[in-house]
């Protein structure tokens, strides 16, 4: 079904259509999780696979 020509197209602003979240120190702590996967996975691969 084809849309009216009479109507205005609907139109949002940048922040108005993000849908994620850019304050509240997102970065930080996806960098701190980052940063605990690796240095678990490093103590796990040393406590069963170093020689």
């Amino acid at each position: 079904m084809a849309r009216p020509t009479d109507e205005a197209p609907i139109t949002k602003s940048a922040p108005e259509a993000r849908q994620g979240t850019t304050g509240h120190n997102v970065r930080y702590v996806l960098g701190f999780a980052l940063g605990g996967a690796v240095i678990a996975l490093a103590i796990v691969y040393f406590m069963f696979f170093s020689a």
